[in-house]
């Protein structure tokens, strides 16, 4: 049987167990925004949750705290093979100093992890439950003390062991590791006092229950930026320093430092008194006497304020534990509310601000863009410095630091958007209205992300000394604000979509991960575009034309979702007739323009960004290795604007449909007769063929053999133009054009033109429009006439394809002609002609004439529509 002191003590150590779970749970619920009751229902669900997580949080805390004696042991390292360069002065300075930045960061990193969990505890909310047992003030105290320990004991035992246990290992010395000890255990109570009373301070200014003016609202964001600023401080202040040693490296073999400087540094109580006293312990026999003095009354110094702190400290645990709830009579009397009228906006991005400060996690998710990328930044110093120097190491540069925004869009949606049901009281008081709720965040995403962009750019223009920096990364701002408005714009759309608005709440939960992972490939695949556009532009014009370009894309594309966003939420007197997607299906144009933008985008950009991790491994393969996977990924890439993009995510032509529904709605499904739509197509190619022989006859000399032999000669890189170097691979190749050109114009396009026009106009309408994308060979044929040329037949063959579809409903004979002429349409042309003869034949012999008897075919063959 245990006696009386050893139960009340098991029990106060359990109950101090329960008070640090009771913490971790509401720091989680206060965090967790929309998501409280999934977060409860996730406690009941799995009991142990908090007592894993409690343990695991401790552990990783423990496991980074375990890597800080690496910089001191660094430092003895360092010095040990250089006492014969450097006098016992400079030694001793190098080795302080170091030692100085570990005590400091040890400082940081207790505040950074443990300040969240002790401002809770000093907020006394935990303890109240405790004054409801049959506790004495004494042991409520005693439960506070070991609540707090318990709280981050493991971190603090390996912060007080670590140290000197290190420096034993690396060291073997055992003066050095009990004067370690000594310090390390004097360094961790100051440091556990200054986290005491500081939480306590914290803990006012977080308390819901405290402060609500203007002022307190305005002290609480300045000290979320103050902790924010010194916890990710700790990684630039070591990088700094260890910089600033091999500085003093350096200097000191050269000019050893004044000895009235070690005097005064080892007077200072924290963090160099300690310092010196653990670096005179490396070297015992060469210490002088007056810095060994005036290091013992630093060193006296820093444990009377531990001493006081420490008392403090309690003071605060005291008067946070026994504080009692104080009912007062409150008197009658008038008061006088003055209220002033302002914007629906303005009071939900004050609501947003106000929350945003109110728990640490959603001031992560919203002020770490602004300090992610400075941070960074000043890591990098030194090789921006050094190599940042010509005109292509600053589009480099620039491509980076555009790729490093690419990650705050998703912190920023996340961090606002889980503090939606914040501030419950300030939405309660206003008209809830959707476009005013997402205008709000967009004004505060955007302004945010903005200041991040210009503190960025002054700070890198100043490293560089740069002008054209300044003006590359300004230019390219509405670009960084397309990557945050198009994630936010799909997130809306994905989560938040009803029948008859959008909201901004996540509605729509089902797979999730999937979503996610869609919404982050769209943005890096614009980035991808973006960088492919300027790369392309730099090397083949100047960086004045790339300057222009950007600037371009940057105005369209933010205009552009701007007009999106406009859609998706309109205004209140418009909500009446609203109905969530089907723009682009009743402004058929508009999805018109929109389809063929989005195929070009796809053919110029997405088979490059898909082989981009396979360059160094293709660029060593044979030509016909390299033609086949251009061919792959070209069809990869069509395959998912097609099957994928345009039918779920477009919703075009009609709506919603299953890839079935769809299929069969732009006639890609084969219909009965089978053999009726195989004549049409093999029939029609016959027609072509025959009048394109007869004009090469007429209008110049045919050789069948020489055709032949261009249709199957081997794939040669040095044949131009490059639709002759494909050889006869090239038959392949027009698989290609042949299917997804017949899906895009003829099953897509062609059912939303239907939807506006007659049927003669759709005809003629989606075969003028077939021909004038054509004109996108320009960019690899820089030749106006001839494409033009191109443009005309590809307008005739377009019509000749829409009259077909039209009156078999299906698009297998359309895929079958269309193929067939263009994989084997040579083998009918002139062998020699001259030009007035040449344009005559592709005018009358491949366009005009084909087109009327293929028409006339298959009207008299299909004499009803299906």
């Amino acid at each position: 049987m245990m006696g009386e002191k050893e139960q009340k003590g098991l029990s106060i150590y359990a109950i101090s167990k329960r008070v640090c779970h009771e913490v971790l749970i509401e720091g989680q619920i206060a965090s967790s925004g929309a998501h409280q009751a999934r977060l409860i229902e996730k406690f009941k669900k799995n009991t142990n949750y908090i007592k894993h997580q409690f343990l695991a949080l401790k552990f990783v805390f423990a496991f980074l705290f375990a890597f800080l004696p690496i910089v001191p042991l660094f430092t003895y390292f360092e010095l040990e093979g250089s006492f014969g360069l450097y006098s016992s002065n400079s030694i001793s300075l190098i080795s302080s100093f170091m030692f100085g930045i570990y005590f400091l960061m040890t400082f940081l990193y207790m505040f950074m992890f443990g300040m969240i969990s002790t401002s809770s505890f000093m907020s006394g909310n935990s303890f109240k439950w405790l004054r409801t047992l049959p506790f004495s003030k004494k042991d409520i105290r005693k439960i506070g003390l070991m609540s707090l320990f318990r709280n981050i004991d493991i971190p603090l035992i390996v912060l007080i062991v670590g140290f000197p246990v290190t420096m034993l290992i690396g060291t073997q010395n055992i003066i050095i590791f009990f004067s370690s000890l000594f310090v390390s255990f004097l360094n961790v109570i100051f440091n556990f006092c200054l986290l005491v009373i500081i939480g306590e301070k914290l803990s006012f200014l977080f308390s819901e229950s405290k402060g609500k003016s203007k002022k307190v609202n305005l002290v609480r964001i300045i000290t979320m930026i103050g902790y924010f600023s010194i916890a990710f401080g700790s990684g630039i202040i070591f990088s700094v320093g260890i910089g600033f040693l091999e500085t003093l490296f350096d200097s000191f073999i050269i000019n050893e430092p004044p000895f009235i400087l070690n005097i005064i540094l080892s007077l200072i109580p924290f963090p160099f008194a300690p310092a010196y006293f653990v670096s005179l312990s490396t070297n015992p026999l060469q210490v002088s006497p007056e810095l060994l003095l005036s290091t013992l009354i630093g060193l006296v110094l820093f444990i009377l304020i531990t001493w006081r702190l420490l008392r403090s400290a309690i003071r605060a645990l005291k008067s946070t534990i026994s504080a009692e709830i104080k009912i007062e009579k409150v008197e009658k009397k008038e008061i006088k509310v003055e209220v002033k009228p302002t914007s629906p906006i303005k009071a939900y991005i004050r609501k947003d601000l106000i929350s945003s400060t109110r728990d640490i996690q959603s001031f992560m998710f919203i002020f770490f863009p602004i300090f992610y990328p400075l941070i960074l930044i000043f890591t990098l110093q030194g090789p921006i410095i050094g190599e940042v120097t010509t005109i292509e190491s600053i589009m480099v540069l620039w491509s980076i630091i555009l790729g490093i925004y690419l990650f705050i869009p998703p912190m920023l949606i996340v961090g606002f958007l889980n503090i939606e049901e914040s501030g419950s009281s300030t939405v309660a008081s206003l008209p809830i209205s959707p476009r005013d709720q997402a205008k709000a965040k967009i004004i505060l995403m955007l302004s945010i992300q903005g200041i991040s962009l210009v503190f960025t750019t002054i700070i890198l223009t100043l490293l560089t000394n740069s002008i054209l920096v300044l003006v590359l990364f300004l230019v390219s701002l509405p670009i960084g604000w397309s990557f945050l408005l198009l994630m936010f714009v799909l997130k809306i759309h994905l989560f938040g979509k009803m029948k008859y608005k959008y909201i901004i709440e996540e509605l729509n939960k089902e797979h999730k991960i999937s979503k996610w992972a869609l919404m982050i490939l769209i943005v890096f695949g614009s980035y991808m575009a973006i960088l492919i556009t300027s790369s392309l532009l730099f090397i083949s014009f100047n960086i004045t034309t790339t300057i222009l370009a950007l600037m371009i894309i940057g105005i369209i594309s933010l205009s552009t979702l701007i007009f999106s966003f406009t859609r998706m939420f309109p205004k209140v007197e418009k909500m009446a007739t609203y109905k969530t997607g089907g723009f682009l299906r009743e402004h058929v144009n508009v999805g018109t323009l929109v389809i063929l933008i989005l195929s070009f985008i796809i053919l110029l950009f997405l088979p490059s960004i898909l082989a981009l991790p396979f360059y160094f491994i293709l660029i060593q393969q044979p030509y016909i290795i390299k033609i086949f996977v251009d061919f792959f990924l070209l069809m990869v890439s069509l395959a998912i604007l097609w099957l994928v993009i345009v039918p779920f995510g477009l919703k075009l032509p009609n709506g919603k449909e299953t890839l079935k529904q769809y299929s069969s709605a732009i006639g890609l499904k084969p219909f009965r007769p089978l053999w009726q739509e195989l004549l049409i197509g093999i029939s029609s190619f016959l027609i072509f063929g025959l009048i394109s022989l007869l004009m090469s006859l007429l209008l110049g000399s045919y050789n069948f053999l020489y055709n032949v032999e261009v249709l199957f000669s081997p794939p040669n890189p040095l044949l131009l133009p490059s639709f002759l170097a494909m050889g006869w691979f090239r038959i392949f190749y027009m698989l290609s054009p042949g299917i997804w050109e017949e899906i895009a114009f003829r099953g897509v396009i062609l059912n939303l033109q239907k939807k506006r026009y007659t049927q003669n106009i759709v005809i003629l309408l989606n075969g003028i429009i077939f021909g004038l994308f054509h004109y996108i060979n320009l960019l690899t044929i820089p030749d106006p006439f001839s494409i033009s040329l191109q443009v005309f037949f590809a307008s005739c063959l377009g019509i000749a394809l829409s009259y077909i579809y039209f009156k078999s409903k299906s698009l297998i004979p359309c895929i079958i002609i269309h193929f067939l002429i263009n994989a084997f349409g040579i083998l009918f042309y002139p062998y020699a002609i001259t030009p007035i003869n040449s344009v005559l034949f592709q005018v009358f012999g491949i366009s005009i004439l084909p087109m009327i008897f293929m028409i006339l075919f298959v009207r008299v063959l299909v004499k009803n529509n299906r």
